[in-house]
């Protein structure tokens, strides 16, 4: 008897328990969005290099900005080399570019490039988990998963994990991040 398809899973694991949180509906709502954040924070801690993140902070909430948007994507053009070989690092350099050029800037600006990077990442995902569904399971059980993992991923606050990444908010503690149910009262609902 298999484990389900989320065990061959080419995915880190944070990504692999949000797969088997989808794939078992005795898990409810609350506890695969606390994985899908989860998914995204473990994520965030190993894609994105320390570096890339001050860059940005430096560009986005410098005291006296100049008048030319210019200079400001040229300092992010110059982080994006610090990006080599991290996709979701890249992908927030690229979110931040987009951010600049349509004018938002400060806190607002730097939360919102955050929070389109890590929804991109989130959609990436999606489509490689279904995908992997596709290959190895079967056609209900794959829609199962890709709605369940939607519907968490919807449900995650993605704003506020956007500000703890970009550090504007004092980040939560990283550790397990999903809760354990380890009392008899903790179970499955009836």
């Amino acid at each position: 008897m298999s484990d389900g398809p989320y065990r061959s899973l080419p995915m880190s694991r944070g990504w692999k328990r949000l797969a088997e949180f989808a794939e078992n509906v005795n898990f409810d709502r609350a506890d695969t969005s606390a994985a899908a954040s989860h998914a995204l924070k473990t994520t965030w801690t190993n894609e994105v290099p320390a570096i890339v993140v001050k860059g940005l902070r430096d560009v986005f909430l410098e005291k006296e900005p100049g008048l030319f948007a210019d200079t400001r994507l040229a300092r992010v053009e110059a982080v994006v080399a610090d990006t080599a070989g991290y996709g979701l690092g890249r992908l927030l350099a690229a979110h931040a570019s987009s951010v600049l050029a349509e004018g938002l800037t400060g806190e607002a600006g730097l939360t919102e490039a955050t929070r389109r990077a890590l929804e991109s990442y989130a959609a990436r995902s999606v489509r490689q988990i279904e995908e992997h569904y596709c290959r190895k399971a079967s056609a209900r059980l794959t829609a199962q998963v890709r709605t369940r993992i939607s519907d968490a991923i919807g449900s995650a606050d993605i704003t506020t994990l956007a500000r703890q990444c970009a550090g504007l908010e004092p980040r939560a503690r990283l550790g397990r991040g999903i809760r354990k149910h380890d009392d008899i009262d903790a179970g499955v609902a009836l």
